[in-house]
């Protein structure tokens, strides 16, 4: 394969800085009642933003993979733990990978349906929210011997609709080369 296909966006520094901002933003303005009352709120809405909602909705946000020449590489965003050292790390967060190899089967699904390479043609591409909390979920499961790893398409679902069958197509029968 001369070239990686690619899904999701890459972790950057944008959860922790956009949590700073916006706390700072709410704690300046509750300020200006109370100096307390602003610092309070400020730490409020940071620690929110940090340790509840950019864990819950990373995988939504920044849910990037890559089929490459003998793997994939992708973020592990199994535990909470995992997804906090992405936030802080951003650019510097470390990549999964798992080998073809190690891969026994796949599927793709979608919020009703389940989908193997034969009935991947069949794919009706859903209309997807903006907001990450109404997405309806659209990954890739990889079967693997004693678990299974879940890598979510739903991002480019919503920002690449018209290719996004085509897309899964493509790494439908990669993956089935791959895959033995």
């Amino acid at each position: 394969m001369d070239r990686m296909i690619n899904f999701g966006r890459e972790i950057n520094h944008g959860p922790l800085i956009r949590s700073i901002l916006i706390s700072a933003l709410l704690g300046c303005v509750s300020s200006l009642i109370n100096y307390k009352t602003g610092l309070m709120i400020f730490l409020i809405i940071l620690l929110i933003m940090l340790f509840v909602y950019y864990p819950s909705y990373l995988p939504f946000l920044y849910s990037y993979w890559a089929l490459e020449a003998h793997g994939i590489t992708y973020y592990d965003m199994s535990s909470y733990h995992a997804k906090l050292k992405m936030i802080f790390r951003g650019r510097n967060s470390d990549h999964q990978f798992i080998s073809y190899t190690e891969i026994n089967s796949f599927e793709v699904k979608s919020e009703n349906n389940s989908y193997s390479l034969i009935d991947i043609s069949t794919f009706k591409n859903q209309k997807q929210s903006i907001f990450t909390w109404l997405r309806k979920p659209l990954n890739l499961i990889l079967h693997l011997k004693n678990n299974q790893i879940t890598l979510d398409a739903s991002w480019d679902q919503l920002h690449d609709s018209k290719n996004i069958q085509a897309r899964l197509m493509n790494v439908m029968s990669y993956l089935d080369k791959k895959v033995q």
